[in-house]
């Protein structure tokens, strides 16, 4: 019985083609690797052509070529197109007897093509992008043992295009430590200079620089933290969000991260005000969660001007922890809100002291926040009218 994921059927062709582009290896430059195998297939095999094929949405496209000058053809009288329709090897000893061949035009053509043996090039899914092939202009019989080495060949092909996108998925893994890490370490450094600021105008208030004190250990344990999950990350096998939960008092998170930004918020004439209860509890990672509030609160200080007003609340809904961060800054376009959590988005507003922006905050925060089995989401009226962002997060069943 026919493999479902090759008979070319609208959907299983849809999602063939998806993984081929997955594997980014069309179009791609000569790789020494590939060709190295199709010179060896040509030579075992002692014939003058050997292709490794992808077959694409309308043409089929030589990744590497031995013997042979151009670097695609239509799909439509392509044989590799063919050869992945069927479960194993394709073969054909003499196209001029062949019916499968008799019309076609790499036969009938100035090619002169007699003999094709492909072997398909199959993904672990099961789903086949291409084929290893070798052609010969004169009629030849396949041995079993020629058929063993040319499945080895296309063995080799395969696991080379699958090491290939290990190695970009591996350093797109890498990119996005680094930007996580840089965006994480940004606000309690920036935070530092307001601090020392702040202790030098207070030398004679022992209380405040105690204060200060408290805030700058807490802005330098966090730096400490983010490098530490940075050393981590570069030694995990996977990219995905590794979280260390424990029971958490949301609102002791929220209350540290209003009092480590109000040097900020001071510095610039705004209130930041705060309304929580003394009891929340919620099940999630500590770090990963203050990080996220740090980013809403960081954000609308940046994203607000002189004299406005910030407010941060807390409280239970529900099943649910509902913090808000409202401000009364710049406002959220509605192709602000639509972009407003991918990954490196530009919002139509700047801050308004100077500030930088990696455009990663929000991409990181709904990551976290989702991965918590939270939600978080934004709303404002408009230009000049102010936004809010919200964050629920399920409670502890004694909370709820």
């Amino acid at each position: 019985m026919m493999n479902p994921k090759i008979t070319g059927s609208t959907k299983e062709e849809t999602a063939r083609i998806e993984l081929l582009n997955k594997y980014c290896v069309l179009d791609t430059p000569p790789d020494g690797s590939f060709d190295g195998i199709t010179k060896l297939a040509a030579k075992l095999l002692k014939v003058p052509i050997s292709i490794i094929s992808l077959v694409d949405v309308d043409r089929i496209w030589f990744k590497s070529k031995h013997g042979l000058e151009v670097s695609e053809i239509p799909r439509d009288p392509g044989l590799c197109a063919s050869a992945i329709l069927g479960d194993d090897i394709y073969i054909v000893e003499d196209a001029r007897k062949d019916p499968r061949t008799l019309a076609n035009p790499l036969v009938a053509g100035e090619m002169g093509l007699q003999f094709y043996f492909a072997v398909p090039l199959r993904t672990k899914e099961g789903y086949k992008l291409g084929t290893l092939c070798v052609i010969d202009k004169e009629p030849r019989k396949v041995s079993s043992e020629e058929k063993e080495i040319l499945k080895s060949l296309a063995e080799l092909v395969m696991n080379q295009i699958e090491l290939q996108l290990e190695a970009r998925c591996a350093v797109q893994h890498h990119y996005k430590v680094l930007n996580t890490a840089a965006h994480e370490l940004k606000n309690p450094v920036s935070i530092m200079p307001l601090l020392a600021e702040l202790i030098m105008e207070n030398k004679e208030n022992p209380a405040a620089i105690d204060d200060i004190s408290k805030q700058i250990k807490d802005a330098g344990r966090r730096m400490a933290d983010t490098i530490n999950s940075l050393i981590e990350s570069a030694i995990e096998d996977s990219d995905s969000m590794q979280l260390r939960l424990g029971m958490v008092e949301i609102s002791e998170v929220i209350r540290g991260v209003v009092d480590a930004n109000m040097a900020p918020a001071r510095k610039k004439g705004q209130e930041l005000n705060l309304k929580a209860g003394k009891t929340c509890r919620v099940y999630a990672d500590l770090k990963r969660i203050t990080e996220v509030v740090d980013n809403l609160v960081n954000n609308a200080i940046k994203f607000s001007g002189a004299n406005d007003r910030i407010k941060v609340s807390l409280q239970k809904k529900g099943k649910k922890a509902v913090i808000k961060v409202a401000d009364s800054g710049p406002g959220l376009t509605r192709d602000d809100l639509k972009n407003l959590f991918r990954k490196f988005t530009s919002l139509s507003a700047e801050p308004t002291g100077g500030e930088s922006s990696t455009g990663l905050g929000l991409f990181i925060a709904r990551e976290v926040v989702q991965a918590h089995g939270g939600t978080i989401s934004a709303e404002s009226e408009g230009k000049g009218k102010g936004s809010c962002f919200t964050i629920q997060l399920p409670l502890t069943e004694e909370e709820e």
